[in-house]
């Protein structure tokens, strides 16, 4: 009788559904945030999968955040939910993918909690991403980078700070963000002439400095860091 019992019990404990909720703060804090120590743009990209998902069943089978169970986010409703965003969202295919990427990364981490979820989560590892179209590059050639550059007056303090940013995107090939969280400390501006990024990944690169670079910044950063040598001198831009 006891026997019987028990077995009652672990079948009733195996058919109880888990509610997604219990995994998403462990996810995202611990998994995400703790183990992994993932970029900050791809924990948000995770957290904003999470919020769009649960709105979307919300919206689409009546179901309360709170009610969502990982059973019921079957790989049809997970197609449904990613033709949503596509159809009544707009997203892009990339944008499409990476929702793709997150909840398999949410999957394979629920089914090493509850490895009863396994078979699951491998179904949903099976859902395929769409392939994009690849663009053509576009780029500027050399005489219309240097019409570029000779916009900004750099005998003006802002002409100066807009002739800077620009060379220097130049000069690196710099994503917006990196330069946009270059500090002093990242620039050397004395041999060899670089500056540090921290990209994608926080993967740390380091980019050399054109002399003619190193003196415009000197130039637009005065006293706040030491300048160049009296030999760097402006000239070609490369």
């Amino acid at each position: 009788m006891s026997d019987t019992h028990s077995r009652t019990n672990g079948r009733n404990a195996l058919d109880k559904p888990h509610l997604l909720g219990s995994f998403i703060r462990r996810f995202l804090l611990e998994e995400v945030v703790a183990d992994r120590n993932l970029s900050l743009n791809t924990q948000k990209s995770y957290r904003d999968t999470i919020r769009l998902l649960l709105a979307f069943m919300r919206k689409q089978h009546g179901l309360d955040p709170t009610r969502v169970s990982v059973e019921c986010l079957t790989v049809d409703i997970l197609r449904a939910f990613l033709t949503h965003l596509e159809g009544d969202r707009g997203n892009a295919i990339s944008t499409r993918n990476q929702r793709l990427t997150a909840l398999h990364f949410i999957f394979r981490f629920i089914s090493r909690q509850v490895p009863e979820l396994v078979g699951q989560a491998t179904a949903v590892q099976a859902i395929l991403p769409r392939r994009t179209t690849s663009q053509p590059m576009a780029y500027l050639e050399k005489f219309e980078m240097d019409a570029l550059l000779a916009v900004p007056n750099p005998k003006q303090r802002q002409g100066l700070r807009d002739f800077a940013l620009l060379l220097f995107l130049y000069n690196t090939g710099a994503r917006a963000s990196e330069a946009g969280a270059v500090t002093l400390g990242d620039l050397s501006l004395t041999p060899p002439f670089s500056v540090r990024f921290l990209g994608k990944g926080r993967k740390i690169r380091t980019c050399p400095l054109w002399p003619h670079t190193v003196k415009v910044l000197g130039e637009l950063l005065g006293g706040r860091l030491q300048g160049p040598p009296a030999s760097v001198r402006a000239g070609s831009s490369r």
